[in-house]
């Protein structure tokens, strides 16, 4: 299969058709002629100036010029200072484990029962609290290092449980992907990912070493290398359905994997396969019901939802998002990741379309379901500095406070 990097001006014919635009109504709302766009579409004639590719950026609903000439996938800035103190974990992370696998404990040896009660109320905090990123940076740290110490002790001792303390030190590392993910430290997240790849035993439970790729895939679709992605994932689904037996909470996963998928799909431009792995996900949780869940991984229907309005924006497609957006519900009891998920993309959709106030009001629904996610959601500050730019007249107050929020104003 051809992985190739789109040229600009294949991308700027693709984003052209997928809008529905001809070629002339492009030219003369760029300020050039038909024949100079025909040019530059087949590959004869190159961008010109930094003025024109922004000029077509906007018209073409591109993110920015980089994405417009391809830069965006592997040369956008992936580590995205949001304010949040993440030095603790940081360090936690980057201190070797062979090195120093205890080091900033203050008193005592951590057991399997202390590392597992810590990492719950991690969890509890991720999943439920208003201020879950700055109580998980503060929480995490300490059990992610006694994690390592307790394993460590384990691998030592031959009475010690050594698989039990791997999948405790599994979760810590894949709890601290999840958080580095949204706050854009992409390149602490595929670390914290692929940490887990070399505790997991060819003989661990395929479940666990299956979530392990997931969270692989999705490091690697949010770095922009997208064909890679799209392999882990569906790679990944096929082992799973082999290797699985009669564990029932692999749907789950399989799921999620194939979520994963179908967007790396979408960000490669192949529509096709985009939608046929949407539509298997789909039977998946039509088979799952809608009580299934699983605290570690993503899926069912309100992710497949959010899944199809991502794959409708990367392949241009702003409408449809829009529409299936408005088609979707998600009450106010969903969990916070799932509203937060939603309104953040429904955001986006319509700041690309430039209907700023409708923008602007699901940015403030993603402020009731968590506040925290406005301040440290690099999605968030995605839109909100679009939105900054539009500076639209009707929404300055608003959008001044959301900015202030996230201490972009």
């Amino acid at each position: 299969m051809d992985h190739r990097i789109l040229t600009a001006g294949e991308r700027i014919e693709l984003r052209r058709r997928r809008l529905g635009l001809s070629r002339r109504v492009v030219a003369q709302l760029s300020g050039r002629s038909e024949e100079w766009l025909r040019q530059v579409e087949v590959g004869r004639c190159r961008l010109d100036s930094i003025e024109m590719a922004t000029r077509l950026a906007e018209v073409l609903h591109f993110d920015s010029p980089m994405e417009l000439v391809g830069w965006s996938a592997l040369n956008r800035p992936i580590a995205h200072d949001v304010g949040l103190d993440m030095a603790p974990l940081t360090r936690a992370v980057m201190n070797h484990p062979s090195v120093h696998p205890d080091i900033d404990l203050e008193s005592g040896s951590p057991t399997i029962d202390s590392v597992h009660d810590g990492l719950e109320q991690c969890w509890q905090v991720w999943l439920g609290s208003p201020g879950r990123y700055t109580e998980l940076a503060a929480r995490l740290p300490r059990v992610l290092v006694a994690a390592r110490v307790v394993r460590a002790a384990a691998q030592s001792d031959s009475t010690q449980p050594v698989e039990e303390s791997g999948r405790l030190l599994v979760d810590a590392y894949q709890l601290a992907r999840l958080l580095f993910t949204r706050v854009g430290e992409h390149n602490l997240a595929w670390l914290v990912a692929d940490r887990p790849i070399g505790i997991l035993a060819r003989n661990s439970e395929p479940l666990a070493i299956s979530i392990s790729c997931w969270h692989m895939a999705g490091v690697l679709l949010a770095m922009g290398y997208h064909a890679e992605s799209f392999d882990y994932a569906v790679t990944a689904s096929k082992w799973l359905r082999v290797n699985a037996g009669d564990d029932k909470r692999a749907a789950f996963v399989d799921g999620a994997l194939l979520l994963v998928a179908a967007e790396a799909a979408a960000a490669r431009l192949d529509a096709d396969a985009a939608a046929a792995l949407l539509a298997q996900a789909g039977q998946l949780a039509d088979e799952l019901g809608p009580n299934s869940s699983d605290r570690r991984v993503r899926f069912g229907a309100k992710e497949i939802a959010i899944t199809g309005m991502d794959i409708d924006l990367r392949l241009g497609r702003v409408d449809d998002a829009i529409r299936l957006a408005a088609e979707t519900d998600i009450p106010d009891e969903s969990a916070i990741d799932v509203r937060v998920g939603y309104f953040l993309t429904t955001a986006y959709a319509y700041s690309l379309r430039g209907e700023d106030f409708a923008a602007v009001f699901a940015l403030q629904q993603v402020e009731r379901a968590c506040s925290e996610d406005i301040r440290y959601d690099w999605r968030a500050h995605r839109t909100l500095q679009k939105l900054a730019r539009h500076d639209h007249h009707l929404i300055r107050r608003d959008l001044a406070k959301l900015l202030a929020l996230a201490t972009l104003g």
